[in-house]
Parts: C-alpha cells; structure tokens; sequence
C-alpha cells in the first residue's frame, strides 16, 4: 500500500471510530422518566379521561 492509501485508510478508520464512540455514548445515556401515574395505583388507563 502507497503512503496515501494508508492516509485514507486512518482516516476512514478516525471517522468511524468517532462515530462508534458517539453512538455507544448517546445510547448509554439514562433518561429517568417518572410515571404520571405512580400515586394512582390500581386505575385503568383507558377508562380515565
């Protein structure tokens, strides 16, 4: 391999990388949603409204 294949090749290899670790990143991430109905035991859903 010429030297600016190995070039492309690091490069492509960075972005993908990058990209990888960002994606693992956002998906790890732990959004803590609290029920609406959590004082309200025992109802239900489709009778209320």
């Amino acid at each position: 391999m010429g030297v600016s294949r190995l070039k492309r090749k690091e490069a492509k290899n960075r972005s993908r990388s990058t990209k990888r670790v960002e994606t693992i990143k956002r998906l790890r991430t732990f959004k803590h949603i609290t029920s609406p109905y959590k004082g309200e035991s025992g109802i239900i859903l489709e009778d209320k409204g």
